[in-house]
Formats: structure tokens, sequence, C-alpha cells
């Protein structure tokens, strides 16, 4: 009989998921586990049919989808890069990737591309949601028909979601709130620019570096705004903010928008400012090594979209559960000695 990966599973003592990853070598593995799974497989003979799998699967025109805000957000070129590299990793099983983009955060547009991943017949979906009623019942209605949708770089509420892929994003407010007491232990007044208030992990990301000041001596949020990840929005919100409060002496960029609100800064004359942001896009970078940002709280992108294709393959063709529901990826600290 035919040795199976549930036998090596439970004799290596881990899931199934991580058994088929150090199989088919696709990381997230711990080397000594790794190493274990390879050698109970070598010891039992174990033979993958992977070949007469692929082959199967080649006639059932397998296709997954991505929905993103991410058109015109450089965060999400690379976002797309890791879910393209994985699924160019499972082209001998001739799976197709759809990518559907958006702008501002627009839930009609969401809606419809849902509506239409459903109707191009995609077997699994990876979606940054915007976290409203309209969009969770969405979701659990295709979820319903059979499609498996999980959520990725941000997440949403009350859904019968595979897992969540992405930023931890309270612990990436409080990592900023941390390099903010390093920087300036008391007398904050902050200003937040953050993405939207629609998007759940946005939220999380502020509350936790709202409670960091909440600990701080004399220091307070003195005032939120969106920049809906557009520079320009981002651009005359943060100068109407800076106008409108000339006690604030902080800014923490939650979402896109930083090189927008940077400029505004500028054009004030405002260069005392202490500054953090997310992510290590380019334009990012380089205001790090100009000094104008002092440190960005980054969140492995195309890992994240890596991994979401990742889980979407094993749930749709290996019929394998995720091994957690919320799969984070690491906060990383950037100055501009680190870039």
């Amino acid at each position: 009989m035919p040795v199976t990966v549930k036998q090596i599973a439970e004799l290596a003592g881990v899931s199934r998921g991580t058994v088929d990853r150090a199989l088919n070598g696709r990381g997230n593995v711990r080397p000594e586990i790794e190493k274990k799974i390879l050698a109970i497989a070598q010891e039992m003979g174990y033979t993958p049919n992977r070949a007469g799998k692929a082959l199967a699967y080649q006639r059932k025109n397998l296709s997954f989808g991505m929905i993103a805000n991410a058109e015109g957000n450089e965060f999400f070129d690379e976002v797309l890069r890791g879910a393209r590299t994985a699924i160019d990793e499972y082209a001998d099983f001739g799976i197709s990737l759809q990518i559907a983009g958006g702008r501002r955060y627009d839930v009609d547009q969401q809606l419809s591309q849902l509506e239409q991943m459903r109707s191009a017949g995609v077997s699994g979906i990876a979606i940054s949601p915007i976290n409203l009623p309209q969009i969770e019942q969405k979701i659990n209605e295709l979820i319903e028909q059979g499609i498996r949708i999980l959520t990725v770089n941000s997440d949403i509420e009350n859904t019968r979601r595979l897992c969540y892929v992405g930023c931890n994003y309270y612990q990436s407010g409080v990592t900023a709130g941390g390099m903010l007491r390093l920087m300036r232990p008391q007398g904050v007044r902050a200003g937040i620019i953050t993405g939207s208030v629609r998007m759940l992990g946005h939220n999380h990301r502020m509350k936790g570096f709202s409670d960091v000041l909440k600990s701080m001596p004399d220091s307070t949020v003195v005032d939120i705004c969106e920049s809906l990840d557009e520079a320009e929005i981002a651009y005359q919100v943060t100068r109407d903010m800076l106008t409108s409060h000339p006690e604030i002496n902080t800014l923490y960029f939650a979402a896109a928008g930083a090189v927008g609100g940077m400029q505004a800064a500028v054009d004030l004359g405002l260069n005392q400012l202490t500054v953090i942001s997310c992510d290590d896009t380019e334009e990012i970078r380089e205001l790090v090594q100009k000094g104008l940002i002092q440190a960005t709280v980054c969140q492995e992108p195309f890992r994240q979209g890596y991994r979401a294709m990742q889980i979407l393959f094993d749930s749709i063709v290996n019929n394998i559960s995720p091994a957690e529901e919320f799969c984070y990826m690491d906060n990383i600290i950037r100055i501009r000695e680190n870039l």
C-alpha cells in the first residue's frame, strides 16, 4: 500500500500541510523539522505522485484570483510579485492567476470584482477586503458556493475565510510607538495619516500606536486623517492637519501616503518633525535616506503574496487546511543605517 502524507505527518508529529511543504520544497518549515520529515519519507519509501496529480488538474483549467487596492500602490507590486512567483512554481498544474486592482477602497468596485471572479469560475480567491458588511456578506456567499477564500494583507470580521495572511497590524503599531518612545520619550503631539478607516488592519495599527502613546508622559494623538493611499490626497490632508495644529511634532503614516504627506511638511518648512512610516517601497527608502523619515516598519509583502497562493494551492489541490488561522509575517524595523 502506498505511503501517504498523513502517515508521515503522524510519525513526524506535524500537520499534513507541513509535510507537503517539506516534501515539495516550498519553504516555511523549520530546517530541523524538514530534515526529520524527509528522513521519515525516505525510510518509508514515499514516492510523490505530483506528475499524475498535475496532469489531472491541467484538464480542470484551475484558476485563482487576487483582489487588492493595488492600482498605483508600489507596496502591492511586491505582494503581486510574490503571488505570481508561487503560481509559476505550479506551472505543471496549469493554474492561472486573475488579478483585480482598485483604488480608494471603493466598495462597489470590490463587490463587482468578487462577482466577476465567481463568474470567471475561479476556485480560490485571496482578497485584501474592505471591512464592511457588504463585503463580508459577499465573501460568505461565495464560500457557500464552494470557492475557497482567504484574506491577504488585511483581514475582515465575521467571515468563514480559510485564514488571514499578512501583517500583525496591532504589533506593527506598537512597534512604531516603541520606536517613537526611543526618539521622543515625552511631550508627543502626534498626527496620524492612515489609509482608510474601512480597513481593519489600518485601524489595528493606529490602535497599537495610540496605546503606546497613552503610556508615555504628556503625549497624545492630536488628529487623524485618511489618505486613501493616494499621494495627492495625503499631501492635502497632511498640509491641512499641520496648518490647523501647529503643535504637532510627530507624524505617523499608518499606511501608504508618506510621500505626499512629507512633501506637505517640507513645503511648510517643517523639517524637525519626528516621522515614522510603514513599508519599504523605493520612495519610502529615499525619504529615510534623506532623514525625513526616522524609521519605517516593514511587513514582507512578497512573502504575503507567495504564502497566500501556497495556502490556496494546499487547500484546493491537496485538500489540506491551513495550520493556523493567522499566518503573520514579521514586522521589520528599517532605519537609514540598515536599509
